[in-house]
């Protein structure tokens, strides 16, 4: 809701603005109550978190899958749930549930029951920064890729398959981004919805690779597809420095290497023996998501700031 606020003089230098009786009330804030204030290029965002009162759900998921209860416990975390209580009939349901909470940061099964499971965050505050944890997916990221090139042309079947471990890590680190942008008020400085839809779009990513190396493992090297993944690769690490440090080269460079390796797999689509189209699509895909890192980060280039 928007509203109106005067400015206050008080003493030299300082102005002061009231915060709105009903805000002040559904957060539980009595005067001398400290707030937490964020300083943005265009505004101020004021937030508290000591007396939040616990975020909880009560779920029944005798209905679903065992996918679509991960799918759900995931979702449910990066809501900023506190304390999910799910009710199932399947024993798969659970396995998934059990399965999954190692991934979700913070969390805990705290009680299980015939029928019923209590998860809950041990901690409210975890000491972690948004930051970090983005770029720690991102560098886990290019080694899946990586390892995708290096082991293929080594015939390392098993550092192929175990990319699907890595794929673990990739998604606590996402997962933990996404409850953040969904439960913290901080300024993000190139916008919450962009940086959203990126964290989300790696985390498909960290599938694809995980896909990729389990197509590679079942197939012998390919010279050309190899030199593709190269490829891809040198464009992954130049859209990670870009995405930190925008330079126009860089940016010339990833889009010309996209060109590239769209065009090997247009022509290759139907040149391929049909064991190797799963491998072609899974780079596309994964060549796609990669060049979001530059493309979302282009109007922080100086030469086009007209300055």
């Amino acid at each position: 809701m928007e509203m109106k606020r005067r400015l206050v003089k008080q003493g030299e230098r300082a102005l002061t603005v009231t915060i709105p009786a009903a805000w002040a009330k559904k957060q539980h804030l009595t005067a001398g109550d400290e707030v937490d204030v964020f300083e943005g290029d265009t505004g101020l965002t004021i937030t508290t978190e000591k007396k939040q009162p616990i975020k909880e759900i009560i779920v029944d998921a005798s209905g679903l899958t065992p996918r679509l209860a991960d799918r759900f416990i995931a979702r449910a975390y990066q809501k900023g749930y506190d304390k999910i209580t799910i009710k199932f009939s399947d024993h798969e349901v659970m396995k998934a549930i059990k399965d999954k909470v190692p991934e979700l940061l913070g969390y805990e099964i705290l009680n299980t029951e015939k029928n019923k499971v209590e998860i809950q965050v041990v901690s409210k505050q975890l000491d972690l920064d948004f930051d970090t944890m983005l770029r720690r997916a991102l560098l886990l990221l290019m080694e899946m890729a990586q390892t995708c090139h290096d082991a293929w042309k080594s015939q390392d079947k098993k550092a192929l398959e175990e990319i699907f471990y890595q794929d673990l890590d990739v998604n606590r680190f996402l997962y933990f981004c996404l409850r953040v942008l969904n439960t913290s008020q901080e300024m993000v400085s190139f916008g919450r919805s962009i940086i959203y839809y990126l964290i989300e779009s790696l985390e498909d990513l960290g599938d694809e690779l995980k896909a990729l190396g389990k197509h590679l493992s079942d197939l012998p090297p390919d010279a050309e597809l190899l030199q593709t993944i190269s490829k891809m690769n040198e464009m992954f690490r130049l859209s990670y420095e870009f995405f930190y440090t925008p330079d126009t080269k860089k940016a010339l460079r990833a889009y010309r290497l996209s060109k590239d390796i769209q065009q090997f797999i247009d022509e290759q689509l139907e040149k391929k023996p049909a064991k190797y189209v799963k491998v072609l699509v899974s780079i596309d895909f994964s060549v796609r998501v990669i060049y979001h890192l530059t493309t979302m980060r282009l109007d922080t280039l100086k030469e086009l700031s007209g300055e």
